[in-house]
């Protein structure tokens, strides 16, 4: 089997969307954001996944750390967290084309355990808060997903969606949800040469939110990017090293707003390897990655450990 004909029937690109919504463990409102680094895709984020219906599990470890945060009514220096996340995703691409471009449509379900510990300046010295929750997340979709392709480049616009459906208790520092709709839109790209198996991808994305009614806090648009260069070095393994970049893009706004436009910025780096098989009629996937985060203003900053598992029925 060739190297194109891997990725047409693999899971590649439907990866890179399964991963888009993700958990907002990791500036904007109590450092957290839609946006967690690498998780936009780990090979061909930009090539099209070939008819059929998937299902994807994936496991993340989060260990991070903040000079300061700002949760409700009060601003924590010294914020550490521990965030594990396990999603379940499933997407449907259907034989039928939009137009002439392939489709893809998903639903991602969480469950999220975050560990949270923070150091508050008071008028009488510092004050050490502690929290933890273990509780289902947000609900994610990606209404629709297009895919065109010219030659080597492939191109894919999508938009995911979190819909605020876990419970948010303003008084607790860990939360499961983000309390608020959030537009993520996406435009990755994908160079794949499979002469030689080398891979470029890019997954730059623009973020909307909406305004957090429970604290009047309103994050800012925020500006994304996913960058890999894989070898793939069969038609079932791939290796690479990954990156991304996360600027926030205006500032926060609203009452709750109290440390004022509080812009995030962050930056990662760190290896992936990803193994793609058929075997008894089904395609099957595994892929492992570590960022190290740098360079961090206003964002948690740590190390992102994610192992992914999926199959294609």
């Amino acid at each position: 089997m060739s190297l194109k004909s891997y990725i047409y029937n693999g899971f590649c690109g439907l990866v890179a969307l399964g991963s888009t919504f993700s958990t907002q463990s990791i500036a904007a409102e109590s450092t957290a954001s839609f946006y967690v680094p690498g998780l936009y895709g780990d090979a061909a984020v930009a090539v099209p996944p070939a008819p059929g219906s998937y299902l994807l599990a994936t496991s993340i470890f989060f260990p991070a750390k903040a000079p300061h945060s700002i949760f409700p009514g009060k601003i924590d220096q010294k914020v550490e967290t521990e965030a594990y996340a396990h999603f379940l995703r499933g997407f449907w691409v259907p034989d039928e084309k939009f137009f002439g471009l392939q489709i893809l449509m998903g639903v991602r379900l969480s469950v999220l355990n975050l560990d949270i510990s923070a150091e508050l300046n008071t008028p009488i010295g510092s004050l050490i808060l502690e929290d933890s929750k273990t509780a289902m997340g947000d609900l994610g979709l990606i209404p629709m997903s297009l895919y065109w392709q010219r030659g080597n480049l492939y191109l894919n616009l999508y938009e995911a969606v979190n819909i605020p459906t876990a419970k948010y208790d303003k008084t607790r520092l860990a939360n499961t949800s983000l309390n608020h709709w959030v537009f993520d839109t996406v435009l990755a790209a994908t160079w794949l040469d499979p002469g030689t198996g080398i891979e470029i991808s890019a997954s730059p994305g623009v973020i909307y939110n909406t305004e957090n009614t429970t604290t009047n806090y309103k994050s800012g648009v925020e500006f994304h990017m996913d960058l890999a260069f894989n070898l793939h070095l069969s038609s079932s393994l791939a290796v690479g090293m990954h990156g991304s970049v996360y600027r926030q893009l205006t500032g926060d706004e609203g009452a709750g707003a109290i440390q004022g436009s509080f812009k995030g910025r962050s930056n990662a780096i760190g290896p992936a390897i990803v193994w793609n098989k058929k075997l008894d009629q089904k395609q099957y996937y595994l892929s492992a990655k570590w960022l190290h985060e740098f360079s961090a203003r206003n964002r948690l900053e740590g190390n992102l450990y994610s192992l992914t598992g999926g199959i294609k029925f």
